[in-house]
């Protein structure tokens, strides 16, 4: 269910940031005004693993993996901070509220995934620990919190250059840091594909080995894909893969020739245009094709949903593409899944609960508020000029493009889903998601210096935090720190009032 949660009333503080506050990002709903500082013993820490241990085990593990700026020890002569967790049926799912004193540290969450974020709150406060006399302490802390939107996640393109297994994972990483659940995986298109397929072995054969500039692509077995999955799973983090169809199609076409228009060979393309492939519509080479992608699609993918693209098929017409569209969501909906589709697919009857994926404004949404009340799709708003995070973030920017213009941190920041989608009802918006293409990123440190410091701001509109741009770019400049000290490559927007 989206739209605003009710939780209970908080006091909170209105105060522009001290250079020691709470640097939270997504900021919580509800925050205690400043409390002074609490104490942290590592009796403590181990005392809530403990606690957390038989109902939110990931939540556990993360608070295991706990860091602090400098050395942690207990405080001689004294006894630990007290600690509990537990389950609170009054929060919301993936609510949670948090409270830090030295009179005793309490985590209570709505479920699981609430626990998750709850600590994830409390690592990004141990980051910023402070060490005094041998004694570590942060801000005596308290909250309540939840999200706007169940669906918050981050796209990912590993079809125009290639990142395995380590950079995905590290991405995983970063997602959880900022309460994202949702790893949207783009497999395919004009220049490669990245995941095995059964009974397919030409696509890893002939159509991995390519990017958009000539490089060794590579590609994701089925085990590596599982493997994902679990990693993103034991971080509340749901995969979705994307396969592109009709358009988008190029590779393919260069392993199985049969499923193109003309049936002639292709060879492996290292441009980065856009819109001139399409599969033959209707031969039964096509969809044999179709179903054996879908049908491993479905087997290997533990979440409900799958990608299926549908954007850019600009050779076909508006007829052509909806007779596609339907029938694959019929195929999609054979093998037990949802689909979901980029805005193009719009016009098409499509099975219920279809996810519309929002991006662009060059395609008339006029009829996407008729489209929601009247049909059973929803929406996720990922609108180019504030979401996609491959665009420049200024126009001295080497990386990135500017086919939508440039995306600063605070275009990032300060937007709204519903204003992105006019007339459409606000429990019809599943949620905001931030993409990040690869025609121009090559390495992790590209990655990285694409998504910080703007990811953090797309999150905080996933989440639904109380808006508040000044203490927004100040909690920036404090992770930035955090940034610094683990050699993370970030833009240093002139925005943001970087400490160092």
């Amino acid at each position: 269910m989206s739209g605003q949660l009710p939780l209970p009333d908080l006091p909170t503080s209105k105060d522009g940031p001290m250079p020691t506050s709470p640097a939270v990002i997504p900021a919580p709903r509800t925050v205690h005004p400043d409390r002074g500082t609490t104490v942290v013993d590592p009796r403590t820490l181990a005392a809530l693993a403990v606690a957390l241990e038989p109902w939110a085990p990931n939540a556990a593990h993360a608070l295991r993996d706990a860091r602090t700026v400098g050395p942690l020890v207990a405080p001689s002569g004294s006894a630990a901070t007290p600690a509990t967790a537990s389950l609170d049926a009054t929060l919301p799912s993936e609510g949670y509220a948090l409270d830090l004193s030295d009179a005793g540290w309490h985590l209570r969450a709505g479920d699981a995934a609430g626990a998750f974020y709850a600590v994830q709150v409390l690592l990004q406060l141990l980051a910023d620990s402070r060490h005094d006399a041998g004694i570590t302490t942060i801000p005596a802390y308290a909250c309540e919190d939840a999200p706007t939107y169940p669906l918050r996640g981050i796209s990912f393109d590993v079809a125009r250059h290639f990142f395995g297994v380590p950079d995905i994972e590290r991405l995983v990483d970063l997602a959880a840091t900022y309460r994202l659940n949702q790893l949207h995986l783009h497999l395919s298109d004009d220049q490669g594909w990245r995941l095995e397929i059964e009974g397919r072995p030409l696509l890893l054969e002939r159509a991995s080995a390519n990017d958009v500039d000539g490089g060794p692509g590579g590609y994701l077995t089925l085990a590596e894909y599982e493997h994902l999955q679990d990693y993103a799973a034991a971080r509340h983090i749901t995969v979705v893969p994307e396969i592109d169809m009709p358009g988008h199609t190029h590779a393919a076409q260069v392993a199985y020739p049969e499923i193109s228009p003309d049936g002639e060979p292709r060879e492996p393309y290292a441009g980065i245009e856009v819109g001139f492939s399409n599969v033959h519509l209707t031969s039964a080479e096509t969809w044999s094709f179709v179903d054996d992608v879908v049908g491993t699609l479905a087997r290997h993918t533990r979440g409900p949903r799958l990608h299926l693209g549908g954007d850019e098929a600009h050779t076909l017409t508006a007829e052509e593409y909806a007779a596609f569209v339907e029938r694959l969501g019929i195929v999609v909906a054979e093998h037990g899944k949802q689909l979901v589709m980029w805005q193009e697919a719009a016009p098409v009857q499509l099975p219920a609960g279809t996810l519309l994926q929002f991006w662009t404004y060059d395609i008339d949404t006029s009829h996407l508020a008729d489209l929601a009340r009247e049909r059973d799709v929803r929406f996720v708003a990922s609108p180019a000029p504030h979401a996609y995070l491959d665009l420049k973030h200024d126009e001295s920017q080497e990386l990135g493009l500017t086919w939508a213009g440039t995306v600063e941190v605070r275009d990032a920041y300060e937007w709204e889903p519903a204003s992105v989608l006019p007339g459409v009802p606000a429990d019809k918006i599943e949620g905001v998601e931030a993409c990040l293409w690869t025609e121009t990123l090559r390495t992790w440190d590209d990655v990285t210096t694409m998504l910080l410091p703007r990811l953090p701001a797309v999150a905080s509109v996933a989440w639904g935090s109380p808006r508040d741009t000044g203490t927004f770019l100040e909690s920036l400049a404090a992770h930035g720190e955090r940034w610094v000290r683990d050699g993370v490559a970030f833009h240093r927007s002139p925005q943001v009032p970087w400490r160092s």
